[in-house]
């Protein structure tokens, strides 16, 4: 484990403590299960525990147990609070809310935990574990050494975040302690029917409408190797889809045969556009996405380009198809 800080950051936390929970823009599982997952675990052994997120009534992880306690971050008074913990959060600027804490006058602690390589080490206190599959597997381990129980519902969301983020334990993030996290999970009751159901068996029908129009419209590059998705607003309005539903369609698109490398454009504004990568074996897609500002993990990643999605993919496609014109794998030509 690569933790930043020796010490557990939750044996910071006393009765007489109030905490905020804040996780990234644009949450995803793993963002709302570690997200939901401490706000069970803290409740009753702090003052006042939070949870703060972007508002999204419509979420797939609605499900999730407490997720209606979720606070939009727009109400979130900074100053209320003692300690602001963010959640799954590589960046400040991916902190959704934190430019309130760092603002106020009064003195805020902000703890960092999180587990993406490209974590810049933001907070005052930062428990940053690279190893880890997911944030919820790091507040698992964080909770189990403070010797806390776990509840039906702490277990619930935490294992949602580890599925999520692990590919439902297809990706190699997952390892041997993963799998230990997870059985432990089970054991203390995590629903897993409510999860494989939810996520895996009540798609909307719209999102394969969605995911048809952006095969259709897909487009191939070096040889094969590498597949552009572009989702314009319109499309989303039109489809009526969730944005965290775009991560499915990605790893869709990833998932072809010969594809080492999916991209997914989406239009935030006429200015700007959230790029997305996903690779599958041994394109390193957070050292692209860390050019453009971005970051991740070496098989999942991303950043936010300032241009239109038709500037940025003007500016990104030539960048790939050179890097896959000069990279070598190590058994041979790519």
């Amino acid at each position: 484990m690569r933790m930043i800080q020796n010490k557990n950051p939750l044996q910071l936390l006393q009765a007489h403590h109030k905490v905020a929970l804040i996780t990234h823009v644009h949450p995803d599982g793993d963002a709302y299960g570690s997200l939901l997952g401490l706000l069970h675990l803290l409740k009753g052994k702090v003052q006042q525990i939070q949870a703060f997120a972007e508002e999204d009534q419509h979420s797939k992880f609605s499900f999730l147990p407490g997720f209606g306690e979720i606070r939009c971050v727009s109400g979130l008074v900074a100053s209320d609070f003692d300690y602001c913990i963010a959640l799954d959060c590589g960046s400040a600027q991916r902190a959704c809310g934190i430019e309130s804490f760092l603002k106020t006058v009064k003195q805020i602690t902000i703890i960092n935990v999180d587990h993406h390589i490209s974590n810049t080490i933001f907070a005052h206190i930062n428990a940053v574990d690279v190893e880890s599959s997911s944030t919820s597997e790091l507040v698992a381990s964080l909770s189990n050494e403070m010797g806390w129980e776990l509840s039906e519902d702490v277990a619930t969301c935490l294992l949602t975040g580890i599925v999520m983020d692990t590919g439902h334990y297809l990706y190699e993030n997952t390892t041997d302690k993963t799998h230990e996290i997870a059985a432990h999970l089970l054991r203390v009751g995590a629903d897993q029917d409510l999860i494989r159901y939810n996520l895996y068996q009540n798609r909307p029908v719209q999102n394969v409408r969605l995911m048809v129009h952006l095969i259709d419209h897909m487009e191939l590059l070096s040889n094969g190797r590498a597949v552009i998705l572009s989702v314009h607003d319109e499309d989303m309005q039109q489809f009526d889809v969730a944005y965290e539903d775009l991560d499915e369609m990605i790893a869709y698109a990833r998932d072809i045969a010969g594809v080492e490398l999916a991209v997914i454009f989406k239009e935030l504004s006429k200015t700007e556009t959230k790029v997305s990568f996903r690779s599958k074996c041994w394109f390193d897609v957070n050292e692209l996405a860390s050019q453009l500002g971005g970051g991740g993990h070496q098989r999942a990643a991303g950043a936010v380009i300032e241009n239109s999605l038709q500037e940025a993919k003007k500016t990104l496609i030539p960048m790939i198809e050179v890097l896959f014109a000069e990279v070598t794998h190590e058994n041979g030509s790519v």
